[in-house]
């Protein structure tokens, strides 16, 4: 090599010049010192943004785990670095682990559990069931009853049925089916009727836990011959024991309305719309408050007469008063039995009996249909044959009644029967199209027919 300072060439690592003695040992130190600061800054300047990096996707907590910077340098720092980074890639694998597991258990809490239900609207429930529901009728009175299994048998109460095998079930419609009871209990009032032609229509769900005070119910039924009435409360009591010739212990008590008529029909979760009792007994002295049989109390009983039927000796022997009947020939002479509930005249009945017809009344009239307030009338008498006339006369004419408010103003009770008084405004179009308004005072004639079914028998309108 040669010197920088004079020129002379000396021999390759000399530490001095042979010729001026310039000494070439301090320029290699600073150049080492040199390229020692700039590895060090270089490291110095990898670690902060390393840290930086991952200091700041703790922050907003990122899940993925940070790789390893591209740039690596063989040195003792670059290998603590490494090992600090591992340390801190651990960490925060434990942390997002950790973080995954909280929010599984947080979103785990507010989940609803497998067996939560689906709430309905209460109209949906209510026309759901309506069309399972059915009115019970004997030759000494009528009750009602809804379908239990798939197979055509529907529940009801032992005093509906009580002395008798054979009996007559309508549903919705108007519709008229025969019924057989094939199981009944002189302990529980609680009896199963076989429909041959429900066979295959599937039955309401039954709700088979305890339901707790404070549920809103819905009572279908059918009270005064109000057929497949709907009323809402709420369950008020649990475990009530009422004193009765059936043992009714640890009863549903609940505000909803019941009025005789309404016996054996369901009694519905107001939200699932499943079963949860059968609805018995009323309190005389307080016909606001009511009691409906646990179904889950009942439904094994109910099961093993569906599938394993009472004989008729079997269902006759259950009553005394089966005695009369004869297996054969059917039912002998006329009974004499005092009714479980007697039916009488009472305000509140005959204020949604007369609502109910009005309701119907509009209905047949928009659909033409005399049947729609048929079975409301007295048979034979003027006022159904004027009704008959009248909605055959307006047939086809494109009329339109549209009721937009009914209120009873007065109610007359008698001995033998009833006046409603009401004050109706409904809107009229005639065939013309032509529309009218009309005002009308109205008296309706109830009696009670011997079937214990309200009866209008007379309408008086004043204008």
């Amino acid at each position: 090599m040669f010197c920088p300072n004079c020129g002379t060439k000396n021999i390759e690592n000399a530490l001095f010049c042979i010729q001026c003695g310039h000494s070439y040992t301090s320029k290699q130190k600073n150049n080492r010192w040199w390229l020692a600061g700039i590895i060090f800054t270089f490291l110095l300047m990898s670690g902060g943004l390393f840290y930086f990096i991952v200091l700041d996707k703790e922050q907003i907590g990122e899940t993925a785990v940070t790789e390893t910077l591209p740039i690596q340098v063989e040195s003792d720092a670059d290998s603590t670095k490494s090992e600090e980074q591992s340390k801190v890639e651990k960490d925060r694998k434990t942390n997002t682990s950790a973080n995954a597991e909280q929010k599984k258990n947080t979103t785990d809490q507010k989940a609803p559990p497998a067996s939560t239900f689906t709430q309905k609207d209460k109209k949906e429930i209510i026309q759901d069931a309506q069309s399972k529901v059915y009115t019970i009728r004997t030759t000494d009175g009528q009750g009602s009853g809804f379908l239990f299994q798939k197979n055509g048998t529907v529940v009801t109460n032992a005093h509906v049925v009580a002395g008798y095998i054979d009996v007559l079930v309508k549903d919705q419609n108007g519709q008229e089916m025969n019924g057989k009871v094939i199981g009944i209990s002189n302990q529980y009032d609680v009896a199963l009727i076989e429909i041959k032609d429900l066979a295959g229509t599937t039955p309401l769900a039954l709700e088979m836990n305890v339901s707790d005070i404070g549920t809103e119910v819905i009572a279908l039924g059918s009270p005064q011959g109000l057929e497949n009435t709907a009323s809402i409360g709420y369950l008020t009591g649990l475990d009530r024991s009422v004193v009765s010739e059936f043992q009714y212990e640890n009863v549903y008590q609940i505000d909803a309305q019941v009025s005789p008529g309404s016996s054996g029909g369901p009694l519905l979760d107001g939200k699932t719309g499943k079963v949860i009792g059968i609805n018995s007994a009323l309190l005389i002295s307080d016909d606001s408050i009511a009691f409906s049989i646990p179904m889950y109390t009942m439904a094994d009983l109910l099961t093993s007469w569906s599938t394993s039927p009472m004989t008729e000796n079997e269902v006759a022997s259950t009553f005394d008063f089966y005695d009369e009947y004869d297996y054969d020939d059917g039912l002998e002479g006329d009974y004499s039995e005092e009714e479980a509930y007697d039916i009488a005249y009472d305000e509140a009945s005959l204020s949604d009996f007369i609502l109910n017809f009005r309701g119907d009344y509009e209905v047949a009239l928009q659909n033409e249909d005399f049947s729609y307030i048929e079975d409301m009338l007295l048979d034979d008498s003027q006022v159904y044959y004027e009704m008959a006339d009248y909605i055959d006369e307006i047939t086809g004419q494109g009329m339109v009644f549209d009721f937009t408010s009914n209120e009873v103003t007065n109610i007359d009770i008698q001995a033998d029967y009833a006046i409603v008084s009401t004050f109706e405004v409904f809107d009229f179009m005639n065939a013309a199209g032509e529309w009218s308004v009309y005002e009308r005072i109205k008296d309706y004639v109830i009696v009670i027919d011997e079937d214990g079914y309200y009866k209008i028998t007379n309408i008086e309108i004043y204008q």
